[in-house]
């Protein structure tokens, strides 16, 4: 029986633009990047069609026929006629951060078990029935999101951003944020392009003066603590913090690493095992 073992990272989002809305959903624009912070899945081939799934790690509030790596295992074997697999997944991606570490997890078991059955990279309708931005994890890397973020553009950005990250326990549902954005009324410039471009350029400056999540304001409202973060992150030297996704992780970033780490230091002892050092994956 084959086996596959696979590292499928996290992602963040360094622009959120809200754009409107069509059929009840949100149009976003998103720069989003692959960091080096993953769950590390085990994919073994069955002889039969059953799917079993173990998590280890950080601890997942479901029952396994809830989770989306079970789920995706499902409808690649209902849409291939394929057997079924033993799944193991180590949690390394915090839970209900906007880390996408549930996309993540669709994403690997899609592409390790398409490794296994060779079935032919036929992916993208099966993540994206699963979750929004799941067809971006499935390469990964710089992209613009749109849509729902179901519309993908890769970008040929080569610029390693340093990060840190502050974790909170609770999370923020993207329903609730994107709730809380309408009834504040509030709307904000695009900055996604000009972000992109700034980062192509490899003009620095540009880029962190336009970095920026149209839901903040609104998830703020259900984790408060966010605002010290971010504000720690700036104090301890962070050219800038940010909220990804609909929250509640922050992320400061730093273009260079000596100064990441000094931060790093700084931070350790207020916050010590919410505080995560990665850096974006050039692909």
């Amino acid at each position: 029986m084959k086996k596959i073992k696979i590292k499928t990272p996290a992602k963040i989002n360094l622009t959120l633009d809200i754009l409107g809305v069509t059929e009840n959903f949100h149009d976003i624009k998103s720069l989003v990047a692959s960091i080096d912070l993953f769950d590390e899945i085990t994919i073994k081939e069955r002889a039969d069609q059953k799917i079993t799934l173990l998590c280890e790690g950080i601890p997942v509030d479901c029952v396994a026929v809830d989770n989306n790596a079970f789920k995706a295992a499902k409808l690649f074997i209902e849409k291939f006629k394929t057997n079924g697999v033993d799944i193991k997944i180590k949690k390394g991606i915090p839970v209900g951060g906007g880390l996408g570490g549930s996309s993540a997890d669709i994403a690997g078991v899609l592409n390790g078990m398409e490794s296994i059955y060779n079935t032919g990279k036929k992916l993208l309708p099966l993540a994206q029935s699963l979750g929004s931005d799941a067809g971006y994890m499935l390469d990964g890397g710089y992209a613009v999101i749109t849509g729902r973020g179901e519309k993908v553009a890769h970008k040929n950005i080569d610029k390693v951003l340093y990060l840190i990250l502050i974790t909170e326990q609770k999370g923020v549902s993207a329903r609730s944020s994107y709730k809380g954005y309408d009834k504040i009324g509030k709307t904000y410039k695009p900055c996604t392009v000009a972000a992109e471009k700034a980062l192509e350029t490899n003009d620095f400056e540009k880029f962190i003066s336009l970095v920026k999540n149209d839901l903040y304001c609104s998830s703020c409202q259900i984790v408060p603590e966010m605002s010290g973060n971010i504000y720690s992150l700036k104090k301890a030297g962070a050219p800038c913090a940010i909220m990804t996704g609909s929250g509640s992780c922050v992320v400061g970033i730093f273009q260079d690493k000596k100064q990441r780490d000094a931060s790093y230091k700084k931070l350790l002892p207020l916050f010590s095992d919410s505080l995560i050092k990665a850096q974006t994956i050039v692909k």
